[in-house]
């Protein structure tokens, strides 16, 4: 997929979108078919060699040749308040590289281990430094229940969840090839592995609330004597996860098997894998 130069620019007064959204961003549209993707798709941007990020082309309307908006706190994911000329590519995650070489290299990589059967599906979109351990818990519940399992790891110099992070419910296929095939297939279950900023561990999803309260069982057992709280997600939360974009609902039969699971830092570092177990401990008796 090519590469083109861009001229990073401000957005415009009614682009509000970008102006709430770190990381949205809008595309001219002769430019966006250029580098051939479309609205709601994921595109690299670089300012230099230590700035370089992700972006969700949110809009794309009639503007000047070549140009990307974003507002300021986009700009400032890149590491200035200024405008810039930089490049747009198409291509998200390095298919090339080795996860020691991304970790290396500050590059985010995509993985899968496809099997068969279609029970269940464990996923951790921002694995690596992006959401540390998420993608080894994913990685556990696959390998104890032999399911399948897709990720993305990412590293960056500059701080990897600034840079890489795209919202789950923002996460378009066509920009994830390994996504893509096994969107393609639909599972009965789906897990998602996420990081939360604040204390305490999340469970969501899409899935009926009986399946959620289980696992939230599960976890608070796996976590006793910790001090971490546990809840089910209300309507309103803004980390349910019950968005039906959510990738982690859509990867599932009829966008209602999603369960999505949001931890804070000490959870995640000091208990991963006994949350990890407590998943498998869930579902084995399902599949």
């Amino acid at each position: 997929m090519p590469r083109h130069h861009a001229s990073i620019r401000k957005a415009l007064p009614e682009q509000l979108d970008l102006k709430e959204r770190r990381e949205h961003c809008s595309v001219e549209p002769e430019l966006l078919a250029a580098i051939g993707c479309e609205v709601g798709q994921q595109v690299r941007i670089e300012r230099s060699e230590d700035e370089y990020g992700l972006y969700t082309v949110s809009q794309a309307i009639a503007d000047v040749e070549d140009v990307v908006r974003m507002g300021l706190r986009g700009r400032q994911r890149l590491g200035t308040d200024e405008v810039f000329v930089g490049t747009i590519d198409a291509r998200v995650a390095d298919p090339t590289l080795s996860e020691t070489d991304a970790e290396t290299l500050g590059e985010l990589i995509e993985r899968l281990d496809e099997r068969v059967q279609t029970g269940l599906i464990a996923i951790a979109p921002h694995g690596g430094d992006i959401e540390p351990h998420t993608d080894e818990q994913a990685e556990a519940v696959a390998a104890a229940l032999t399911v399948s399992c897709w990720r993305c790891k990412g590293w960056h110099r500059r701080g990897a969840r600034a840079h890489w992070h795209i919202t789950a419910g923002d996460i378009e296929e066509a920009s994830f090839p390994l996504l893509a095939r096994v969107m393609a297939r639909r599972f009965t279950y789906a897990v998602a592995f996420h990081g939360l900023e604040e204390e305490g561990i999340i469970v969501g999803g899409s899935a009926p609330i009986p399946l959620k309260h289980e696992v939230k069982g599960a976890i608070l057992v796996a976590t006793s004597g910790s001090g971490i709280g546990v809840r089910v997600a209300g309507p309103d939360d803004v980390f349910g996860g019950d968005d039906p974009n959510n990738i982690v609902n859509r990867v599932t039969v009829d966008g209602s098997g999603g369960i999505q699971i949001e931890q804070c830092a000490r959870a995640r570092s000091d208990h991963g894998a006994a949350i990890a177990a407590a998943v498998v401990a869930v579902y084995r008796p399902l599949l």
